[in-house]
């Protein structure tokens, strides 16, 4: 951690570190309901596996339709205000999270039909506002990109991947723990700690786009959408983005009912199964965190960013063959190691080579479009992988993801073979 803090000293100390700690406290907050979300949908309010993968999906949907606009957004008005604006949509969402019991009585009280229970509606309702106020990613990327040059970026964003992993690795432990308390208890932890990340943005972080840079392309003059859809290389790296995020959402979405029927199935207590998730979620998050520190700048500087991302997929493939076969919770947690691995080097990877195409006062939407793919797969990848679990088998998801990961790296192999455009413009 001190050689993390080290190098984003040396980037630019006053802007990189605190945001750093801000989308720290923000996964953090995210973590802790993980464990526990679809288990409390299931158990409490009476949610089939399906409608309990769903609430990721509704999640990805709300923030596929707002991400690119969040991101344009932050290109006129800077990055700052969205990125508050966003945080406190996050700590209302779980707000309403933690009082879906009692509002959920009060509908069911009503009488009002819905073909769902109260409770549950309020958890979908919960995910939708998230997800709509959900720039705090895209806008945080965007940020980095603002502060970073092109020769440190993938490093820049390595940094800000290093924050969702130590995030993932207090996060789903500390609400693990929580849910021995209560069922409740995860969801208010989480509402305190994205409270104080919105806090921390207020108070500590500078604006990094500055007043003549915002709004300089007026509307007339704005590249359209639809103008980089029409680049082949954007679009190869969306379609891999798309690919490997719809592959990793079935675990996203179904992995704390995965252990629940396939790696803990004689414990009953549910408490005690988040709390088991947690902690395994918990070396995700290490592995996660080791590979943004140690890793991936020397990875990318010996063998560039697509030989990275080549790598990245071919660690995800493997560990989804393993997750497939896994039957006991050591294994499940060896496998899903190189999943943390695989996502640390990709992402960044993938990120740091589609900001190229754009100018600094377009990254933002760059950006939105990179995580309008990827959310488009989250919106996907819960339904299918929710059904095929409820349908086939707990562990089939997995067994399904492994060849639509091997289809990634064929992809990626034709990346390879792309120009992509360098600082000056150029081609590399």
């Amino acid at each position: 951690m001190l050689k993390l803090i080290s190098k984003a000293w040396y980037m630019d100390r006053k802007r990189i570190i605190p945001i750093f700690f801000i989308v720290f406290t923000n996964i953090l907050g995210a973590g802790v309901i993980l464990p526990i979300l679809p288990l409390v949908a299931e158990d409490q309010y009476g949610a089939t596996v399906f409608q309990a993968t769903l609430l990721g999906a509704v999640y990805f949907a709300a923030q596929f339709l707002a991400a690119p606009w969040l991101g344009r957004l932050s290109d006129r008005i800077g990055r700052r205000p969205v990125l508050i604006v966003s945080q406190i949509g996050t700590a209302l969402s779980f707000i309403l999270f933690s009082l879906a019991g009692p509002i959920g009585n009060m509908i069911d009280g009503i009488g009002v039909e819905m073909g769902i229970g109260g409770g549950l509606f309020i958890l979908y309702l919960a995910r939708l506002l998230d997800g709509l106020t959900g720039g705090n990613i895209t806008t945080a990327q965007a940020y980095i990109t603002d502060v970073s040059t092109e020769k440190d970026r993938a490093q820049a964003l390595g940094i800000l991947s290093a924050a969702f992993s130590v995030g993932f690795i207090f996060g789903p432990a500390f609400g693990g723990f929580l849910a021995e308390v209560s069922l409740v208890a995860p969801f208010i932890g989480a509402a305190i700690i994205t409270t104080v990340s919105v806090v921390l943005t207020t108070a500590l972080l500078e604006e990094s786009l500055p007043p003549e840079a915002r709004g300089v392309v007026s509307r007339r003059q704005e590249i359209p959408l639809s103008q980089f859809l029409q680049d082949n290389t954007i679009l190869l790296i969306l379609t891999i983005t798309f690919v490997v995020t719809l592959s990793f959402a079935a675990l996203q979405s179904t992995f704390a009912l995965y252990a629940d029927r396939a790696l803990f199935p004689d414990v009953a207590n549910k408490q005690e199964v988040a709390r088991n998730v947690g902690l395994i979620l918990t070396g995700v998050g290490v592995v996660g965190v080791i590979t943004q520190v140690f890793l991936i700048k020397p990875l990318v500087q010996r063998f560039g960013e697509r030989q990275v991302v080549i790598i990245g997929q071919a660690s995800l493939v493997f560990a989804f063959v393993g997750l497939a076969m896994a039957t006991t919770p050591l294994l499940a947690a060896l496998f899903i190691a190189p999943v943390a691995f695989g996502n640390g080097v990709n992402q960044p990877s993938l990120q740091s080579l589609i900001t190229r195409f754009g100018t600094r006062q377009t990254r933002g939407r760059l950006l939105g479009l990179y995580q309008s793919a990827n959310s488009l797969a989250l919106i996907l990848g819960p339904v299918w992988a929710g059904f095929v679990f409820q349908t086939v088998s707990p562990r089939a998801p997995y067994a399904m993801a492994a060849p639509m990961l091997v289809v990634a790296v064929g992809l990626s192999f034709l990346l390879r073979r792309r120009p992509i455009p360098s600082q000056a413009g150029a081609s590399l």
